[in-house]
């Protein structure tokens, strides 16, 4: 089974700024809109079940998330090796990293629009970076 990790950059001043940006919101009559990062993004909606957020306050807390993405986000030896080797240098300049995982199931796809995003796809004045994309084959 194909899977995809997305990784996304941004500035917030508040893990609380960063949850309403991702946060869905719904209409008077119970539908589903775009969050704010999904609009910003391009895309037509992300099951956020499938998405973490972490607000990273200083260097020790991002050297935290890199170990943490490293060996326990994914326990999947395929992607970590398909993580880039600058990904340290990549995450540094943000204080908060959005992860989306998707797969291409017989099951049934999960965020399967990720497998399609490119870095020239998210608009220069988005508040958010693609920073890395990896794809993998796992169970």
């Amino acid at each position: 089974m194909r899977h995809i990790v997305t990784v996304w950059g941004a500035h917030f001043s508040s893990e609380d700024e960063l949850a309403a940006f991702v946060e869905t919101l719904y209409d008077e009559d119970g539908d589903a809109l775009l969050s704010d990062f999904e609009d910003s993004i391009g895309s037509d909606g992300i099951d956020e079940d499938f998405m973490e957020i972490h607000h990273l306050n200083d260097e020790e807390e991002q050297l935290a998330f890199i170990q943490y993405l490293k060996s326990e986000y994914v326990p999947d030896d395929s992607f970590v090796n398909g993580l880039p080797a600058t990904i340290n240098e990549s995450i540094k300049p943000y204080n908060s990293i959005i992860l989306v995982s998707g797969s291409d199931s017989p099951y049934g796809s999960i965020n399967e629009e990720l497998f399609q995003f490119d870095k020239a796809d998210v608009e220069s004045d988005s508040p958010v970076v693609l920073l890395t994309s990896v794809e993998y084959e796992g169970r």
